[in-house]
């Protein structure tokens, strides 16, 4: 197996550090510290290097790009400001549904504004009372008289939510075609009776998260993505796309983390000499250098197994993503520890990288639910029914 990026690879690669080195990287800890959302210019910029759209095809607007070339550019955007990584990876899951689910009526009215930036979406299916158990969800949608769907319900921990233009919402059918089943649908956030109200979290500032409240919204019949009742059948396909985009995340923040240690520790000085000379400085970086270099295998794994098409991409997604997110709140952690009192302050980023890992093992499915499916596919028995 050839583990070297392609030469097309290496440059976008190349192309999008050097952007974000000069462009983005200068932001970061201003905007964090304030809590202030990621500039939409910036997001718009990021079209560009293929981050927007990219695994669509090219008929759609998108660049075509494979699961391995994507996942590199993800990473990179990782390093530098998970939060723009988060809210890219929630616009496209959104344009993914809608390119391989919409009709074309739906392609038209909304793709073009998702994939210029110039559209925020969010992702609607978490609830107050449903997580893991996403197959019960309680918002409910039916249809109207005049043929629209009428949503009413409630959303929560929605990436995206208070600043989003559009979203895809999930709902349970009461009535009529697809009654009990589960269905998603377009909304738009100026629709009558939609709101959102934000909510704080511990990392990735920039990135918001909200509660949104559905209160008799209308949207129009032709804004059901697919079939009625049949959402969990269109979601399943891209999840573990998700869960590889998330491996790719949190090697991003891994890398980062690293290189952040590695610089203190050249530069530190106890005892007469950098306190990189001391043993246990060393093993904490080795430690963190094992578990870089593992999360990227699985990473690459995960999304070469997509490339082909493989029986197994969805086992291995999931180890990545499980294994991905934990490794990089542990090497997050020892680079705060190799950095000492000072990884404690916001004087050094790599407070900011522990909480902006910390969330990772629990978006896309925690790792508990994703541990018992990795243990389902080898056993052929559920732990969950």
């Amino acid at each position: 197996m050839d583990f070297l990026l392609d030469s097309t690879q290496q440059a976008l690669k190349d192309s999008l550090a050097r952007y974000l080195e000069a462009e983005v990287a200068p932001l970061v800890e201003r905007y964090e510290a304030a809590k202030e959302v990621v500039p939409r210019s910036v997001v718009r910029a990021m079209r560009d290097y293929g981050l927007i759209g990219g695994l669509l095809p090219e008929a759609d607007g998108g660049f075509g790009l494979l699961m391995t070339t994507y996942g590199t550019l993800i990473a990179e955007v990782a390093r530098t400001w998970p939060s723009l990584r988060g809210m890219l990876s929630v616009s496209n899951l959104a344009a993914s549904v809608l390119a391989g689910a919409g009709s074309a009526g739906l392609r038209e009215k909304y793709l073009p504004a998702i994939l210029d930036g110039r559209a925020i979406c969010s992702f609607a299916l978490s609830e107050p009372g449903i997580g893991s158990d996403a197959a019960n969800v309680q918002t409910r949608v039916e249809r109207m008289p005049s043929g629209g769907w009428r949503i009413n319900g409630r959303k929560i921990y929605i990436t995206n939510g208070p600043i989003c233009d559009l979203g895809i919402v999930f709902a349970r059918n009461v009535t009529g075609e697809g009654a009990g089943g589960v269905s998603c649908l377009v909304f738009e956030s100026g629709m009558p009776g939609f709101s959102c109200s934000p909510i704080g979290k511990m990392g990735m500032h920039c990135c918001p998260l909200g509660e949104l409240l559905f209160e008799d919204v209308e949207v129009p019949a032709e804004n059901l993505i697919g079939e009625p009742g049949q959402a969990f059948s269109i979601a399943k396909k891209y999840l573990n796309i998700g869960r590889s985009v998330v491996a790719f995340g949190a090697l991003g923040i891994a890398e980062s983390s690293l290189q952040a240690a590695l610089r203190f520790a050249r530069e530190r000085e106890q005892f007469g000499r950098p306190i990189g000379g001391f043993q246990l400085v060393q093993q904490m970086v080795a430690d963190m250098m094992t578990q870089v270099e593992t999360s990227r295998l699985l990473a690459y794994r995960s999304a070469d197994a997509l490339d082909r098409g493989l029986a197994d991409n969805a086992v291995l997604c999931a180890m990545a993503k499980r294994h991905a997110s934990d490794a990089a709140l542990r090497v997050a952690e020892l680079a705060l520890q190799v950095h000492g009192g000072a990884g404690y302050t916001s004087l050094f980023p790599v407070e900011r990288h522990y909480r902006d890992a910390r969330h990772l093992s629990i978006g896309e499915g925690t790792n508990q639910i994703i541990g018992l499916l990795i243990a389902q596919s080898a056993l052929g028995i559920s732990a969950l029914r």
